[in-house]
């Protein structure tokens, strides 16, 4: 058995050797290296390596993201080194630095594995992310939303079709947020909740980067630390319902897409999203650890 040692890298050549060794194997994202290297600017980030036997044997990084709440990803185990503790290693060390009330992650449902091992450490599958994306308006005879207002109350939006069918996480920035009543209220001031319709929506203004072949979402939070130019502006929607009106969540479409690319973001099941005339593409699962003193109280 080996001895498993977890510190934060230093060299993040040692981790793009490592996805580099594993290229075209599965479940091997290569855009991880381009995250690693870009959030090591940002000071609420950071990289974390586990060494066996003398190796690099696994990597991880872990990101303080809006509210105070968790962000992780790039977690890789060098095969050589598999199912003897070192993901697990890796998540412990990554937990105790965010010290988050809420902590997110991605995995795909088909990597079985790693769905495996974040569940024993304690997180939970929410929901599996269904993405649309469109650049034009999608249906001139529709329309715009004329009547869009920011009146959203805090009750109105928990009792929306798709609010709990979420448990209440909304991707800002690419990345999870748990809507807490306090994170409401700063949304709301911030006017980053707005109605149309049926249609309630917590929207946000990122921005796509384009490194190689790679292309990644980032909102001020994150971009604000990292000197990089955004190529293009995305305008993100979380959608929910207070009525199943399709034509609501086009008029509010057309009106957001003059500010920027519209990428919608939701939940497998909405069956507003899914009556779209766009194709829509099925992200990760969306993953939450939530801390044992905190209970899953929204309202």
């Amino acid at each position: 058995m080996f001895d498993i040692t977890v510190k934060e890298c230093t060299n993040l050549d040692s981790i793009t050797e490592l996805f580099e060794e594993h290229r075209g194997d599965p479940f091997t994202y290569l855009g991880d290296i381009h995250l690693f290297k870009l959030f090591s600017r940002l000071k609420f980030f950071k990289p974390f390596e586990a060494e066996a036997d003398g190796q690099v044997a696994g990597c991880i990084y872990a990101m303080r993201y809006m509210y105070g709440y968790g962000w992780m990803g790039g977690l890789f185990v060098h095969k050589r080194f598999r199912r003897i503790g070192v993901g697990r290693a890796l998540l412990d060390r990554t937990l105790q630095f965010l010290r988050s009330k809420y902590a997110y992650l991605f995995v795909y449902p088909e990597n079985l594995v790693a769905r495996r091992l974040f569940e024993n450490v304690g997180f939970n599958a929410v929901y599996r992310r269904l993405n649309y994306v469109s650049s034009v308006p999608l249906d001139e005879s529709i329309g715009k939303g004329n009547d869009i207002s920011y009146d959203v109350e805090w009750n109105e939006l928990t009792a929306a079709l798709g609010f709990r069918d979420r448990g209440g996480v909304v991707s800002l920035g690419y990345y999870p947020i748990k809507v807490t009543k306090r994170v409401f209220e700063d949304l709301k001031n911030k006017r980053k909740i707005l109605k149309c319709g049926s249609v309630l929506a917590i929207v946000e203004n990122s921005y796509s980067i384009n490194i190689d072949s790679d292309t990644f979402t980032f909102n001020d939070h994150v971009l604000k630390g990292l000197s990089v130019h955004p190529s293009e502006k995305i305008v993100e929607v979380n959608p929910f319902y207070t009525k199943a009106q399709t034509v609501d969540l086009i008029k509010l479409i057309n009106s957001l897409v003059v500010h920027g690319k519209v990428t919608v973001y939701t939940y497998q099941e909405d069956p507003v999203a899914r009556s779209l005339p766009l194709k829509g593409t099925l992200g990760a699962l969306v993953m939450e650890l939530s801390s044992k003193e905190d209970s899953f109280n929204l309202l």
